[in-house]
């Protein structure tokens, strides 16, 4: 599984198509203050240190992303042991038109209509 590339692609009933990802590296929403060239040198320290701790974790960010006719993110945290179940049923739910916000064994982060 990979930050990079869908875990799992579904079509809901109403022909949205979602793209679910599941990963460790969980990273802060870039700050835009400062130069270029220093942004750029915080951005890869924060990095770094994102994944030296997700090293140590084992949580999960399970994250569904549609982006026609407008963008839209959903994502849940869980362990390694239920990362397999909650992607199942995120799928599962998205491809029978429902967004999951409660699911056995995940948290919820919340939804958003901006897909990063």
């Amino acid at each position: 599984m990979s930050v990079f590339r869908p875990a799992v692609r579904v079509t809901a009933p109403d022909g949205r198509e979602w793209e679910i990802y599941a990963y460790k590296l969980r990273l802060q929403p870039a700050r835009s203050e400062g130069t270029v060239r220093f942004r750029a040198l915080r951005r890869l320290l924060e990095l770094a240190v994102a994944a030296a701790g997700s090293l140590r974790s084992d949580m999960w960010t399970i994250e569904a992303l549609s982006f026609l006719p407008q963008p839209q993110r959903c994502a849940w945290t869980t362990t390694r042991e239920f990362r397999g179940q909650v992607l199942a049923q995120v799928e599962g739910r998205l491809a029978g038109g429902d967004l999951p916000s409660r699911l056995p064994n995940a948290t919820y982060l919340g939804w958003s209509r901006s897909a990063r």
